[in-house]
């Protein structure tokens, strides 16, 4: 009964963050990805891995989550959305700002950078300490490997590895090449490369603590960057054909992901993944078709997004915060799912929960404060700018 309140309340609150303060976008308005608002999604887009890692974490340890396990299954569209905005974002700043690539390793790479550390600090000094509460064994070459962020004492800090890596291929490409379409097939080759590696390189054996590259996650959402490169190059042609034939591909990207959706229920189930495990015969063909199916999953998901923001142009004060904090949500969510757990043993999902949502924000809230004090000496927190 806890975890069907639980559902509900989410689903209000996501429901209440995305449409308050929506309105109808004007006919003529033929932007229908600007920063302000894609940084708003991933402010509500953010609140939701929140859910689905806190449900994600319980798997782990055998509970069971009733109408809560809505959001383990969507998890890959969640960070899909985030690699096809960056992608997106970046091509379109680079298309209309001829001096972008100039400022590009403070504004893109170091915003990133900077909390990723100090995250990254957080969850050391957590696995140290915990060494010594629990008398296990952390080796040296680890906590050398963690400082520098070779080895991920906390798996979920893995996006933020991937959108530096991804970033920094952009800087290189972009600063030398002047058409848009042999950049974008650079980007797409050193995308299939990350993939590639990611397909042969299995799951970590330890737990949340891994190398770079373990577990499908790193793998089955990073084409989407990209497919935004691509949207952005493509954007004007694109948005007329939706505006034009708006009824029809709605309908037809709404069938399509009711299908989709059907389908990637089914290779969860099948732990399409994990089949190596499993003695199959070909552990690789079964991760190259659940990969496949997850990207035009993914695919008709984002087109659903893209076919609604044509008409729709949500904004309010809440998720506008929340998209500021975003990248500093993810990373730091899995940090107070796990100290909070004492919560949930003692009072159940309805207390556990928020107390990691709001948690989760004030932590991330403080890390938001202090790389903008690193990087411009200015808090940034409740400015009103977009970064």
């Amino acid at each position: 009964m806890q975890f069907t309140v639980a559902f509900y309340v989410c689903i209000a609150l996501l429901g209440a963050v995305l449409i308050t303060g929506a309105r109808r976008r004007p006919a003529d308005d033929m932007a229908f990805f600007d920063r302000i608002s894609v940084k708003e999604i991933q402010g509500a887009i953010a609140l939701f891995i929140i859910f689905h890692q806190t449900v994600v974490a319980l798997d782990a340890v055998y509970e069971n989550c009733g109408d809560m396990e809505f959001f383990y299954y969507y998890g890959i569209l969640a960070v899909a959305f985030f690699f096809f905005s960056s992608g997106f974002g970046l091509m379109k700043r680079w298309k209309t700002d001829e001096n972008y690539i100039k400022g590009f390793m403070r504004r893109r790479i170091f915003t990133v950078l900077v909390p990723f550390f100090i995250c990254n600090y957080i969850y050391l000094t957590d696995a140290l300490l915990s060494n010594i509460a629990f008398r296990k064994h952390f080796g040296f070459g680890e906590v050398i490997c963690s400082f520098f962020g070779i080895f991920l004492v906390n798996n979920e800090m893995w996006f933020a590895v991937e959108i530096m890596i991804l970033y920094v291929t952009f800087r290189l490409v972009f600063a030398k090449i002047r058409k848009p379409a042999a950049g974008i097939v650079i980007m797409t080759l050193v995308v299939l490369v990350m993939i590639t590696i990611g397909l042969f390189s299995g799951h970590a054996n330890t737990g949340v603590m891994s190398y770079w590259f373990k577990g499908e996650w790193w793998y089955n959402t990073v084409f989407m960057f990209p497919v935004g490169m691509l949207y952005a190059c493509k954007e004007e042609r694109i948005n007329k054909v939706i505006k034009k034939a708006f009824a029809s591909i709605l309908i037809a990207s709404s069938v399509l992901f009711v299908l989709m959706d059907y389908v990637h229920r089914c290779l969860i189930e099948e732990s399409i993944y994990y089949t190596d495990y499993f003695d199959s015969p070909n552990p690789l063909l079964d991760k190259l078709f659940g990969l496949g199916q997850e990207t035009l999953f993914e695919l008709v998901f984002l087109l659903l997004v893209v076919t609604i923001m044509s008409r729709v142009r949500i904004g309010n004060p809440v998720i506008k915060f929340f998209g500021k904090i975003s990248l500093e949500m993810i990373m730091l969510n899995y940090l107070l799912i796990d100290k909070l757990y004492f919560l949930y043993i003692e009072f159940g999902i309805l207390v556990y929960l928020p107390a990691v949502v709001v948690g989760t924000i004030l932590c991330a809230s403080v890390i938001y404060v202090i790389k903008n004090i690193v990087l411009e000496k200015r808090s940034g927190l409740f400015d009103g700018k977009v970064t």
